[in-house]
């Protein structure tokens, strides 16, 4: 054989052996990637509306047909769904409806929403439609978070005389004279590396200028909203938990929580919120009151913990005092199936009147009767399958009670919350 031809073969079988060992070190290569893919647990969330009317924080008209799968960070769940249907929304002159339709679901690497609406008037006429619909879908292409508008759609859109018979580009603003604003197309955008969000309101009115139909300065109308949003969480678990210092409710009476802090769904760094005060006249007083909340999710452990301090207690014109009162509440897990829950909580000076056996030295879970008045909680921890809450103090009113307030009033005074959700497929 010739010394040309030989090494030829030799060439031949090198470059074969070359192409082997390159085709198997990609092969490998895309082992390893889908391994690491396979550690994240992909949640996914949704949601539609109808219509809704606010300003600020007051209600004008509540959300019509609301619908959603995977509240807060998500669910691992494919195949959720949640359908709604209204007849009518009359809520004029602010809008009015035909039948509204709303959806939101998961597939298989896709969340979507839909809210379809007919025969719509808004401001009296000033904005009218046959039908809008509004579409958000979130998708998972291959490793990549993806959010489009896709399937968006009007029917004879007429905005103060100009009919719009397509639907508009993202965002399109046209102004309203004599009201504000209106918003078509609105799109409303979340996303980093491991999260993609996208809100699609297809109408959304301002109104930002005293007006001749006596609509409140600063209130908004949105009309056809859909969210979606998909999120990959590389650890046991998604978290939940807030503190806050104090609370009154009833029906005649209210206080909303105090310095309120929240953990986030995939953790957070420690988050530190403070107020001076709070006086709810005849019920309590306070110094000051720090509230925290942290969490930590990694590939193998996730952990969520709130705390709650307040100072310079005064509840029912002195029945109840201290000095310092302070709760917290602790949860994590390792594998998403266990959870292991901790509360703990401490007092110093407390004073109950007419109840003398009261000290700082308190055991959980105690309940006193106070006369006329109603019950006393301290040191109240209620355990949940995947969370854990510490009421340091609680008091709810008897009926008719020596103090002349509602029945019913429930007071809390230092409450931590904390709450683990698996990302186990259920």
């Amino acid at each position: 054989m010739s010394k040309l031809r030989t090494g030829k073969m030799i060439l031949h079988l090198l470059s074969r052996l070359l192409v082997t060992s390159l085709s198997l070190a990609a092969a490998m290569s895309f082992v390893a990637i889908n391994s690491v893919a396979q550690t994240d647990t992909q949640l996914y969330s949704a949601g539609a509306y109808g219509t809704y009317a606010y300003v600020g924080n007051v209600v004008e008209t509540a959300k019509t047909a609301p619908v959603g799968v995977g509240p807060g960070c998500g669910t691992p769940k494919v195949g959720a769904s949640d359908t709604a249907t209204v007849a009518t929304v009359n809520a004029a002159p602010l809008v009015t409806t035909g039948v509204i339709n709303t959806s939101a679901s998961s597939a298989l690497n896709t969340a979507t929403a839909t809210s379809d609406i007919h025969n719509i008037t808004a401001l009296s006429g000033l904005i009218t439609a046959e039908e809008i619909t509004a579409v958000s879908t979130t998708s998972n292409n291959d490793g990549t978070l993806q959010s489009s508008e896709a399937g968006s759609s009007l029917v004879n859109l007429i905005v103060a005389g100009t009919l719009i018979s397509t639907l508009p580009a993202p965002n399109t603003t046209i102004e309203l004279a004599g009201f504000g604003k209106v918003v078509l197309n609105e799109e409303i955008t979340s996303s980093h590396d491991s999260r993609d969000e996208l809100t699609v309101n297809l109408i959304h009115v301002y109104i930002t200028e005293a007006n001749a139909l006596d609509i409140k300065v600063g209130t908004q109308i949105i009309l056809a909203s859909a969210r979606s949003g998909l999120a990959e969480v590389s650890g046991p678990a998604i978290l939940d938990g807030t503190a806050f210092g104090t609370s009154v409710s009833s029906k005649l009476l209210r206080s909303t929580p105090t310095a309120e802090v929240g953990v986030g769904c995939e953790g957070n760094e420690l988050k530190t919120k403070t107020q001076v005060g709070v006086t709810v006249t005849g019920v309590l007083s306070s110094g000051t009151i720090t509230d925290t909340a942290q969490g930590t999710v990694k590939a193998s452990e996730a952990m969520s913990q709130t705390s709650s301090k307040v100072q310079s207690v005064n509840l029912l014109g002195g029945l109840i005092t201290a000095d310092t009162i302070q709760g917290q509440a602790t949860g994590s897990t390792t594998d998403g199936k266990t959870f292991n829950f901790n509360g703990t909580g401490s007092f110093v000076n407390i004073s109950v009147s007419g109840h003398p056996e009261i000290t700082d030295n308190v055991a959980q879970n105690t309940e006193v009767e106070l006369s006329g008045i109603g019950t006393l909680y301290l040191y109240r921890v209620l355990p949940g399958a995947n969370k854990i809450e510490v009421r340091m103090i609680e008091v709810k009113l008897a009926p008719n009670n020596t103090l002349g307030l509602p029945t019913g009033l429930d007071v809390k005074v230092s409450d931590a919350e904390a709450s683990l959700h698996s990302t186990s497929h259920p």
